[in-house]
């Protein structure tokens, strides 16, 4: 159904959602030591062939804190209305559209909606980066964020702007998780799947792992690697990732990034991890329901 990369030029950290009938994905605007200032929407109908709906948001327009360094966005929809929270200055804001391709509409002019000195409950992290949405079957939405030693997740008021006070919490871990960053979750046969990237983005070994939980919240019991590096294919380095499934065959996708395979001239080093592509391939689920690991598509 597709071949990787699906997106030409440098993309990094994907956001696959499904909207009125079409796919869409927000990643990173790769390249320049990370120190982008606009996101890209990009809409498909088949999940092979993809337009580029230029530039919907840029960070650094309309805010007081926002400047540069325009990191891994997620969106969302209620009511009507779509929102994109994302990275920047290793802060999180949140913007919002009339649709899915936006243009967006900065909410978060005046501050973050989320940063280190807003953390409560004694929650701890390293950088408030990489927001996920996640909607719930009960109803409540959700983000989760953070990159250290433990992810977090706090629920978001009706107005998708503004967190419920005294809901953030700290997400568990049982077993070796080696939780860095990017953490996303979705809900099915009874579990929440929670699945994360582990190392430096830069490094070769790069890497997605993957658990299993009865709550939201935790406790993740970890259960293993699903995504990771296959160097005889030419693929170093997939990870930060998301997932979505096609509501009408019941298949789910993960779309993550990689290091560039076309990048002669970058080949060095760590700055393979400034140039990345964007990949998509079929996640599959064992007997038990869990998944298995990804057979990545050169």
């Amino acid at each position: 159904m597709n071949k990787n990369p699906i997106i030409k030029g440098y993309y990094a950290d994907p956001d696959i959602r499904y909207f009125d009938g079409r796919y869409y994905i927000y990643p990173t605007t790769d390249g320049g030591m990370w120190k982008g200032t606009v996101f890209h929407c990009f809409v498909s109908e088949n999940l092979a062939d993809w337009k580029d709906c230029g530039v919907v948001f840029d960070v650094a327009r309309d805010s007081k804190w926002a400047d540069d360094f325009a990191w891994a966005p997620t969106a969302a929809c209620k009511n009507g209305r779509y929102y994109l929270y994302y990275c920047a200055n290793q802060q999180i804001g949140v913007a919002v559209a009339n649709q899915p391709e936006g243009p967006f509409q900065n909410l978060s002019v005046e501050e973050p909606l989320l940063s280190l000195s807003k953390l409560e409950n004694g929650v701890k992290l390293s950088q408030m980066i990489d927001p996920y949405f996640y909607s719930d079957p009960s109803g409540k939405n959700y983000l989760l964020f953070g990159n250290g030693e433990n992810p977090a997740i706090a629920e978001l008021e009706d107005d998708m702007a503004t967190l419920l006070p005294g809901s953030m919490r700290q997400i568990a871990f049982i077993g070796q998780a080696d939780f860095t960053e990017a953490v996303m979750v979705f809900y099915k046969d009874g579990l929440y799947h929670f699945t994360w990237s582990c190392g430096d983005t830069r490094s070769e070994n790069y890497h997605v792992n993957y658990g299993v939980a009865e709550s939201v919240f935790g406790p993740v019991k970890v259960v293993g690697t699903i995504l990771e590096q296959k160097p005889e294919k030419g693929i170093l380095a997939p990870g930060h990732h998301s997932i979505v499934e096609d509501p009408g065959t019941g298949e789910y996708w993960i779309a993550y990034h990689r290091f560039s395979t076309s990048l002669p001239e970058h080949v060095g080093g760590e700055q393979r991890g400034y140039f990345r592509e964007l990949c998509l391939d079929r996640l599959e689920f064992d007997n038990q329901g869990l998944i298995v690991p990804v057979c990545c598509t050169p």
